[in-house]
């Protein structure tokens, strides 16, 4: 089986979404752009299995036999059901993006943990969604967007120099036990 070789820009769609050149974290990632689950299909789920459980619950033969208490009894362990099956979806959907990215993210930023970029702590790559709209902006082709982003992250690695050397000893001991 031959293996894939995704585009910088490919792999960051899948986390981000770009709307005018501003870019937002996806709370449901993108498996598409990998070959697997949209996240529009995972959306559509979650809109459309409360009133698929309630035309289940609900219709008339289900109703005459179960009754009225039963019936919303029933809808609601259901309807609890449902969501935990798409928020498990959710869940390895994203987990599988995420390290499918990754993976790739490495053939073009090895010493850059992807998931620094996806954090909403404090990392020395805080500033990454700024350095990556502005790269959007001017519509950059893939080398010079990977050029660009390499020069964005020695300066995101000086500015918070600190932080970068705290995490290294904070590895090197992890690393030492």
């Amino acid at each position: 089986m031959q293996e894939q070789h995704y585009a910088l820009k490919t792999i960051l769609e899948s986390v981000f979404k770009e709307k005018n050149h501003k870019i937002k974290k996806r709370l449901i990632h993108n498996n598409a752009i990998f070959g697997g689950l949209s996240s529009n299909w995972i959306k559509l789920a979650f809109i459309i299995l409360p009133f698929a459980m309630y035309a289940a619950v609900f219709n008339p033969t289900a109703f005459k036999a179960l009754g009225i208490a039963q019936a919303i009894v029933f809808y609601i362990i259901l309807l609890v059901i449902a969501m935990q099956i798409v928020v498990g979806v959710t869940y390895f959907n994203n987990k599988k993006v995420v390290k499918t990215a990754m993976q790739e993210w490495e053939k073009y930023f090895p010493n850059i943990d992807f998931k620094m970029i996806l954090s909403s702590g404090v990392t020395p790559y805080v500033d990454f969604k700024k350095h990556y709209e502005s790269a959007l902006h001017e519509n950059l082709d893939e080398e010079t967007m990977k050029k660009r982003l390499a020069d964005a992250f020695k300066e995101m690695e000086e500015e918070n120099s600190i932080l970068v050397e705290a995490m290294k000893r904070d590895k090197e001991k992890r690393e030492g036990k």
